[in-house]
């Protein structure tokens, strides 16, 4: 019999929320008989979330995905852009705000750490999707900036909601994210931290 697992998803854009969902679908695939179900809970995706507004909310959010006592959660993720490159031996910007995270978060990201995946895409998503859609070779497109990455990504530097999530839901459904993990450092700290933990749950006692 198969197990399930349930997750909560915390992010900053609407790209978020049609890249991940498809990467946590293929890595449980990797992993065996393991069903995946994202919850309900997150910041309202009616507009374009911000940095602020996962910094403020995901301590809450967090909370509430592992205290709901008819559907818990097995595992909470929540992430922000770092907003500029990384080119330093040991990713240090990215760890800086990967702390940020965790400070903001405070003690529930404490009590709930070995349950939390955070993740920082260097720049934003929109690389991670730009890696998948051209197949470009390791550590190379994050010096390119925001604007210019929407428009390769999207065909414009300010493209709407409905173009994103076409855009996004179509890369992620052909993405080899296998392949991805070498190609963005940031992705393979994600990819890494997701893996362990799916490892983990798929043996450990229901």
């Amino acid at each position: 019999m198969s197990k399930t697992l349930r997750y909560t998803l915390v992010g900053e854009g609407f790209a978020e929320y049609q890249f991940i969902p498809a990467y946590m679908a293929w890595a449980a695939a990797q992993t065996g008989d393991l069903q995946i179900v994202k919850s309900n809970i997150q910041i309202p995706i009616t507009k374009n979330s911000s940095v602020s507004k996962v910094l403020q909310e995901a301590a809450k959010l967090c909370n509430q995905s592992f205290a709901d006592t008819r559907n818990p959660c097995d595992l909470f993720l929540a992430g922000i852009d770092l907003d500029k490159p990384d080119f330093t031996d040991d990713l240090e910007y990215h760890a800086e705000r990967i702390r940020e995270l965790k400070e903001k978060m405070g003690k529930v990201y404490r009590q709930y750490e070995d349950r939390t995946v955070l993740y920082v895409p260097v720049q934003a998503i929109d690389c991670w999707v730009w890696y998948v859609q051209h197949k470009a070779t390791a550590n190379s497109l994050e010096s390119t900036g925001k604007g210019d990455t929407k428009k390769a990504v999207y065909g414009s530097n300010n493209p709407d909601r409905q173009r994103i999530e076409k855009v996004v839901r179509e890369a992620a459904a052909q993405a080899d994210f296998a392949k991805l993990a070498k190609q963005s450092r940031s992705f393979a700290h994600f990819h890494k931290q997701v893996n362990d933990f799916l490892e983990h749950y798929k043996t450990s006692s229901t």
